[in-house]
């Protein structure tokens, strides 16, 4: 961790989790990305933490300087889920316009199940994780991905849609 780094973590809130700027695991396989991490303080070693990168790749431990730029292209894809579950986690509302497709998958996906009329039970012994764990995607507390998203629906009998358009009002 560099000075400023440490600098950056002091003035931080031990009580959240952050996104951070996180480098990759210095092996010759990986691919020299910067990702994205939580961040979080850890009491019991009394260190602040970052765990895999949000695309789901292993990275060094510690948190780049503020302003790195991500160069990972699959990091980004999830960024706007995992800022929902953090401004929810620290009480903060999220305006409806600001929030991207990725971030209602947890309530449409949900929605899905509540009308699937399928218990949970079943869906997270059919998914190979424990009922909690698909309880947290469905509620946001875990990352829902895209990935994620096409099984439960699939077990639901329903399918994962996207599609791309113009932005309303951006004129060419």
């Amino acid at each position: 961790m560099t000075d400023q780094t440490a600098t950056e973590a002091t003035k931080r809130d031990k009580g959240r989790r952050y996104l951070v700027p996180v480098g990759r695991l210095l092996l010759p396989s990986e691919p020299d990305y910067v990702h994205l991490s939580l961040y979080e303080w850890e009491p019991r070693s009394e260190l602040w933490l970052t765990g895999l990168a949000l695309c789901g790749r292993s990275t060094e431990q510690g948190a780049l300087p503020e302003g790195t730029e991500v160069t990972c292209p699959n990091c980004p894809l999830y960024q706007d889920t995992y800022r929902a579950v953090l401004d929810r986690e620290a009480g903060r509302a999220i305006p409806e316009l600001g929030r991207s497709a990725l971030a209602s998958l947890p309530e449409q996906v949900r929605g899905a199940v509540r009308e699937s009329g399928l218990k949970q039970k079943w869906i997270a012994d059919r998914l190979h994780v424990s009922e909690k764990h698909l309880s947290q995607l469905l509620t946001g507390r875990v990352a829902m991905t895209p990935e994620w998203a096409e099984r439960i629906l699939g077990l639901c009998g329903m399918e994962l849609v996207v599609s791309v358009r113009p932005r309303s009002g951006v004129g060419r």
